[in-house]
């Protein structure tokens, strides 16, 4: 056994295999296995632990990843878990987790696959998208707008082209970006349309970042007893974070002109706070109080779209949210019908473009992750102790 063989051996044996090492997922076969082909180890290795039982027809075969492990990046965790992640969610799960052992494992120099050879042609189209990129940097643009209403469609929906819906009736499209810059623009000028944030981030091809606009929403959620013997109880202040949240990883394919995104998007809104009598003991006679219980409304898109084209935005709708981000009281604290929010649509327009290494910037949050205040302030936790939050 030389080195090599006995160090995977310990790596599966040791209790250092990771969850998905012992996986039991869909891509189209490949075109080319070049990444395979180039590297001697790379393909039909023999070397497979005694451990594993052989099945008939099954191979081992393992990959040279550093060419994309090795770029500079500040991303929380190892790089290589990224190609594990695109190959589960390209494969079909019982193509892992059947009756027959199977494995997939990686460290920072190899990726590890036993499978059918129909499963091993799929793993190595996806390692030939990390390995051999026509761009390691990706540049993501990404805006969130609050629309007054859903009518802005009227004028521009011949312009779009359906992708696909979500299963809160959140919308996708493409369209070309010039159009959607234009769409941009008036948006600007009409009244009631707000802009929520704006970023502009580069990326490693194949890796997933979250970009958030967020703010807090500040309300009494119980009481809290106060340290000592006698039973006196305070206000206990609590948090909801009201915004957009994003996820995305965007994959290339080998022509370099389109991307496979994998994306979770989640957008929270607090409707309002209902404020409600408690009565709370203390030493002497119960006492009451008021105490607030949120009314939120969540929705959520998880979903790879395929074959999003460069010189094309990716426009989402995440449906009705109203008011978020914003006011949700009407004229002097009474919600008056035509004084506060009732429809507004939340649009988050996507545009991708590949970046020339050398003039690649690095990611500005170590965690993957950037976020963004939005421009309307936080709720106020005096506010919401003395009773004054929003509704």
């Amino acid at each position: 056994m030389n080195r090599r063989k006995a160090l995977f051996s310990t790596l599966l044996l040791g209790g250092m295999v990771p969850a998905g090492l012992l996986a039991q997922s869909a891509g189209k076969p490949t075109r080319r296995s070049r990444a395979a082909a180039d590297d001697p180890d790379a393909g039909g290795d023999p070397g497979l632990p005694g451990a594993i039982p052989r099945v008939a027809g099954y191979q081992f075969k393992t990959w040279d990843i550093r060419p994309y492990t090795s770029i500079p990046t500040r991303i929380v965790g190892p790089p290589e878990q990224c190609l594990i992640d695109w190959i589960l969610a390209r494969t079909e799960r019982s193509e892992w987790h059947g009756e027959h052992m199977t494995v997939l494992a990686a460290d920072r120099n190899r990726l590890y696959v036993y499978n059918s050879p129909e499963m091993i042609k799929k793993v190595d189209e996806i390692v030939e998208r990390f390995v051999r990129s026509t761009a390691d940097i990706l540049r993501l643009r990404v805006q969130y707008v609050a629309a007054v209403d859903p009518r802005w469609r009227y004028s521009e929906y011949s312009k779009l082209t359906y992708v696909g819906s979500g299963p809160q009736g959140q919308q996708i499209w493409t369209i070309d970006a010039r159009n959607a810059a234009g769409m941009l623009a008036q948006m600007q000028v009409q009244q009631g349309f707000r802009p929520l944030s704006k970023e502009s981030v580069e990326m490693i091809n194949g890796q997933t970042i979250g970009i958030d606009t967020a703010a807090k929403r500040t309300f009494v959620g119980g009481l809290v007893q106060e340290p000592g013997g006698v039973p006196t109880f305070q206000p206990r202040s609590e948090t909801i974070q009201e915004g957009v949240f994003l996820r995305i990883s965007p994959l290339l394919n080998f022509e370099g002109n389109a991307v496979d995104a994998k994306i979770d998007l989640r957008v929270n809104t607090v409707r309002m706070l209902h404020r409600t009598k408690i009565i709370a003991p203390r030493e002497i006679a119960p006492f009451e109080t008021s105490i607030d219980v949120p009314d939120s409304a969540m929705t959520r898109l998880e979903q790879t779209v395929r074959n999003w084209r460069l010189r094309q935005s990716l426009i989402i709708s995440c449906g009705i949210h109203p008011g978020i981000l914003d006011k949700k009281t009407g004229l002097f604290n009474l919600q008056i019908p035509g004084t506060y929010p009732t429809a507004t649509e939340v649009l988050v327009f996507l545009e991708i473009e590949t970046v020339e290494r050398n003039t690649a910037t690095r990611i500005r949050d170590s965690r993957g992750r950037i976020s963004s205040r939005s421009r309307y302030r936080d709720d106020e936790e005096t506010a919401a102790l003395d009773g004054d939050t929003d509704r």
